[in-house]
């Protein structure tokens, strides 16, 4: 694959139609489940500026900064993450308007007991940050779909706006 990245023949727009086929289905596969917290939000940053950096074949050794890459390819910002958090969005509207396990585990309708220490970071409390709303709100617009999807849309428009 490494191979591929690096090709001088190809365009990179091809490497990059590539890498978005090949790397970034294998890598967001499960997604919508993930608890993101702020290391692993770098940590995907830092991947995606590595293929970029692969992709437009730019050395560790020139050091040149992310926002200096991104702008040398084209991009105003980086992409990943945002599709990480839509297809979250999308599957939290997906289990809340179907009656299934899923949405019990959501609710939090399991019974038992949690163990010691700090409470984890919920998945609800990502759905919660990534829309700006509190998840009560989330519940009743999600039960739309329509409506549901002009809140993803312009939710995470904003986000983007903000970087």
């Amino acid at each position: 694959m490494s191979k591929l990245l690096t090709n001088c023949r190809m365009s990179f727009a091809t490497r990059s139609r590539l890498t978005k086929c090949y790397v970034w289905s294998i890598f967001l596969y499960a997604c919508e489940t993930w608890t993101l917290n702020a290391s692993l939000e770098r940590n995907i940053e830092a991947l995606e500026m590595w293929l970029y950096r692969r992709i437009a074949r730019i050395s560790w050794k020139e050091k040149k900064k992310n926002k200096e890459v991104l702008e040398e390819i084209g991009l105003k910002h980086t992409e990943l993450l945002k599709t990480i958090k839509t297809r979250q969005l999308a599957y939290y509207g997906h289990t809340r308007r179907h009656q299934s396990p899923q949405k019990s585990i959501m609710e939090g309708k399991i019974n038992g007991k949690r163990q010691r220490g700090r409470k984890r970071r919920s998945w609800l409390g990502n759905i919660e940050e990534t829309t700006t709303r509190w998840i009560n709100e989330c519940c009743e617009v999600a039960l739309d779909r329509e409506e549901w999807r002009r809140t993803i849309a312009s939710d995470l428009w904003q986000e983007t706006e903000e970087r």
